[in-house]
């Protein structure tokens, strides 16, 4: 059975992208960008948003990312991407599918499979109703030493509890804290 590991960028006070989704706040230091190449390395296959998707196809693809950062940009290019998208459904960016049905019900099934973890990256709206369900395993997330002050929260349902269990925690010299959980078996209903 393959593993669901979230990988997410936030700010002290919550937020994943600003109010109008930018990310300009967020930094990249190499120790960060090692732990993003360790989780990267590990997948089997992404999966993201329409959004997410629009801000990584224009980066990920292009010689700039080569360049600065040769390790990710080939898996980010190489990887099957599993886009949710009610309004795209074509991409030149190879190995993308679109996908416009329930979130879950696609990722309950690729859980079945073979093969490295399905990561999911940013995408706030994939991750809620994953929740809901209890398919995810693991929970990476890199906070960023600002506060934003308002934008898109990162879990944004008040009704969704889970209980998390500390895997690892580290302190960059950039001051970015990485935390990786893993999710503890949910108890069988009575």
């Amino acid at each position: 059975m393959r593993k669901v590991l979230t990988d997410h960028l936030r700010s002290l006070d919550g937020y994943f992208g600003g109010p109008n989704g930018e990310i300009d706040w967020i930094g990249f230091d190499e120790e960060s960008m090692e732990g993003s190449r360790k989780i990267v390395g590990a997948a089997g296959s992404i999966v993201m948003g329409r959004r997410t998707f629009e801000l990584m196809a224009q980066y990920w693809p292009s010689q700039a990312a080569r360049d600065q950062e040769p390790y990710i940009a080939e898996h980010m290019t190489e990887l099957p991407r599993i886009v949710f998208s009610r309004t795209l459904d074509s991409s030149t960016w190879k190995h993308t599918e679109f996908v416009s049905r329930p979130v879950a019900e696609m990722i309950r099934e690729a859980k079945q499979g073979t093969g490295g973890s399905i990561l999911i990256l940013g995408s706030s709206t994939i991750l809620l109703p994953l929740w809901k369900e209890h398919l995810v395993d693991e929970v990476n997330v890199r906070i960023q030493p600002i506060v934003v002050g308002k934008g898109r929260p990162l879990f944004s349902d008040p009704e969704v509890r889970q209980p998390l269990a500390l895997q690892e925690s580290r302190m960059f010299h950039s001051g970015v804290t990485a935390l990786r959980y893993e999710i503890p078996p949910q108890p069988a209903p009575a």
